[in-house]
């Protein structure tokens, strides 16, 4: 089914992805707190990530964009729009109640929403679903970088006060 929408698809699929991405984004007195956390010593390329989300995101866009001038179906770039919501709440998430763990089940949703986007498109657009290998490669290491993560700033976690907190853990018994 094809609906006559007075925008472009390119520039309609490129406002959704800029919107959903900028609304999505934590604030920055949320984001300051994650930003203070202890951070495996293997992640040296800290100035690479947000290099690496332009690349997730230029992927996602032309994946969507590529399945669209192949099916003209507006409804599973729906589904592409709700896979971007997915990948990018879990900052949010993670930032906003200031709790690492609260992100891991949103990565594997994302993960596995994928993984079932691109096994749909794929018969329509075998580009659209190679394009969503990225996205698939990045989802797990950013779930193994917060597992980590977990495990070096324990004590943030348990008092929510960042790691520059010397108070004690405060009780969670009634």
């Amino acid at each position: 089914m094809s609906l006559k929408i007075p925008v472009p698809p390119w520039l309609l699929i490129l406002i959704t992805l800029l919107v959903v991405t900028l609304v999505i984004n934590p604030s920055e007195r949320d984001f300051s707190w994650y930003r203070t956390l202890k951070r495996p010593a293997w992640i040296s390329m800290q100035p690479w990530i947000p290099a690496a989300w332009f690349l997730i995101s230029v992927s996602f866009y032309f994946s969507a964009l590529s399945f669209w001038l192949k099916s003209g179906d507006w409804h599973w770039i729906g589904a592409y729009g709700a896979l971007l919501v997915l990948l990018r709440v879990n900052h949010l998430v993670i930032c906003r109640l200031r709790n690492l763990f609260a992100g891991l089940p949103f990565w594997l949703l994302s993960w596995m929403a994928t993984v079932l986007l691109a096994l749909i498109v794929r018969p329509t657009s075998p580009l659209a679903a190679g394009l969503l290998v990225p996205v698939l490669l990045w989802t797990p290491v950013e779930a193994l970088v917060t597992v980590q993560m977990i495990g070096l700033n324990r004590k943030e976690q348990r008092s929510g006060h960042g790691p520059n907190d010397r108070r004690p853990a405060q009780s969670r018994r009634l």
